[in-house]
């Protein structure tokens, strides 16, 4: 993998070390890594990062593979919604967790992605940018290097990658949109939940109503920060939990499992700084989910009828 970058006549003269962090937005660890495996060219030639350069040249920045991966090969299909040579992003079913751990090391969204990419003859640490809980299905974006990884998450940190969610809850959400702007941690340190609470973390969840049933809503959630359980822990504090949550109140009669789906994923392409807009469709146990309220023949309204649900 490798990024280049055409040298601007705002940048004349200067040292390859200044544009990098400049004009690229290599982080300092990241620049030590790549004075240590000598992958840095400019006009195809090896250079040192205290090399000037003048407009026009090339600079090219070459990734080693990591080495040793401590992640189990396993070959897991993928739901693949967009890859290229520095990210990859996946539709997540249910029922999988995204990291292995200790008592857990197969059967991980992470085993199938490092066996997809070893097919591929790349080597590299699976670096999630973004986090999935269990049981909640949908998009996922992966780096394929520390620097696509750095960069994605500066995204995340200053609010410039935007995540949508898809929800069924229990009873009928009466306000059109709202945002919930409460803070979120644990009531006490031997917790396994998580709570609104004084003592916690800034949490700041958007919420659109699309549709009302007799029992429930479909409701379209954005995240202002991304807090552990922070959607189900604040749609219940509305009164509004999960169906199939039962950590949180939710009920398992309609669905075995929470009713959240990552649907939405856009933020700038770590490299090209191209507009991303990715979406992964409903699993099927939503879908069904949600057409078993609808048909109970009390619907109430459909407030975005460009939401596909088929």
């Amino acid at each position: 993998m490798h990024i280049e970058y055409r040298v601007t006549k705002d940048n004349d003269n200067q040292k390859v070390s200044q544009i990098l962090k400049s004009r690229l937005k290599f982080s300092r660890g990241e620049i030590r890594r790549i004075k240590r495996c000598a992958g840095l060219m400019v006009n195809d030639q090896t250079v040192r990062l205290n090399a000037l350069v003048k407009e026009g040249d090339l600079i090219r920045v070459n990734f080693q593979d990591d080495v040793a991966q401590p992640v189990i090969p396993q070959d897991i299909p993928l739901n693949i919604l967009f890859e290229d040579e520095h990210i990859l992003a996946v539709n997540k079913p249910f029922n999988m967790l995204v990291h292995p751990l200790s008592y857990h090391v197969l059967n991980t969204l992470a085993n199938g992605v490092i066996y997809h990419w070893q097919q591929q003859g790349h080597n590299s640490k699976f670096r999630a940018v973004s986090r999935l809980d269990k049981d909640t299905s949908g998009a996922i974006l992966i780096a394929k290097s520390s620097y696509s990884c750095h960069q994605l998450s500066e995204q995340m940190k200053n609010g410039l990658c935007q995540r949508e969610y898809l929800a069924v809850v229990h009873n009928r959400v009466t306000m059109e949109s709202g945002i919930i702007d409460l803070p979120i941690g644990r009531p006490d340190d031997d917790s396994l939940i998580f709570g609104v609470t004084d003592q916690g973390k800034e949490a700041v969840t958007h919420f659109t109503v699309i549709q009302r049933f007799a029992s429930g809503s479909l409701v379209k959630l954005r995240l202002g920060t991304g807090r552990t359980h922070q959607i189900r822990v604040h749609m219940k504090h509305l009164g509004h939990s999960l169906m199939g949550d039962d950590l949180y109140g939710g009920s398992l009669d309609l669905i075995l499992r929470q009713a959240l789906h990552s649907w939405r994923l856009e933020f700038n392409h770590p490299v090209t700084k191209e507009k991303m807009q990715l979406e992964a469709p409903l699993p099927t146990d939503m879908t069904s989910l949600i057409h078993k309220l609808k048909n109970d023949g009390r619907e109430l309204n459909c407030l975005d009828s460009q939401l596909r649900l088929e």
